[in-house]
């Protein structure tokens, strides 16, 4: 599948931000169309822990179905996206859609992390130079509109590079992930002390007689 295709249902959202649904969707995109089975070997998890979530993704149109038979084999299932790149855009116009959007955030995150660790090895990582390949690093700085602007570019540039045709690994590419998580700070408020509570902290602690 060549053409784009965007997450925008509220059903769909709930599906993917299931734990471990997206890396099945990750998986689906880096290797292409695939079994059960070869999709287990890429993502490390037993076949039978797998079917029930790729029937859930499937059944909301996440993952397409085909089945294939062999000559004197039997008829095997195979699953891609239903378009390249897949991508999800927010809703946050009702408040079960925005719990849907954090749902899916804190589930990429912690995917982020785990990736992180797992490849957090000096004979896998590379931690400086232009090929360093392991990096986790937060920031909070002003930017301007343009600024902004020039962020989502280098930030969507960044995505494209990855987005490449799926495929096995070679000589010349090595499956990456990349996660990121931009916002815009929200002043919290400041809790105010009860006066109450204040006078007895100045008059000092109690005492018995």
């Amino acid at each position: 599948m060549n053409r784009p295709y965007i997450v925008t249902s509220l059903e769909q959202l709930l599906a993917i931000s299931s734990p471990g649904r997206e890396d099945i969707i990750d998986a689906v995109g880096v290797i292409g169309p695939c079994t059960v089975p070869e999709l287990a070997r890429f993502v490390g998890r037993s076949r039978h822990a797998l079917y029930y979530h790729v029937r859930a993704l499937r059944d909301s149109g996440l993952l397409l179905e085909t089945h294939h038979s062999g000559e004197g084999k039997r008829t095997t299932a195979r699953y891609d996206l239903p378009g390249r790149p897949l991508s999800v855009r927010y809703d946050l116009s009702t408040e079960r859609a925005r719990r849907a959007v954090i749902a899916l955030a804190r589930t990429r995150l912690r995917s982020a992390a785990r990736g992180f660790v797992r490849a957090c090895h000096r004979d896998v990582a590379t931690i400086d130079g232009p090929q360093r390949n392991l990096w986790v690093a937060r920031w909070k700085g002003w930017l301007s509109d343009q600024e902004l602007q020039e962020a989502n570019k280098l930030l969507t540039r960044l995505i494209n590079l990855l987005q490449h045709h799926a495929g096995a690994s070679n000589a010349r590419r090595r499956c990456h992930e990349f996660t990121f998580a931009l916002a815009p700070i929200v002043p919290q408020p400041v809790l105010v002390e009860p006066i109450a509570k204040r006078k007895r902290r100045a008059n000092g602690p109690e005492r018995s007689n």
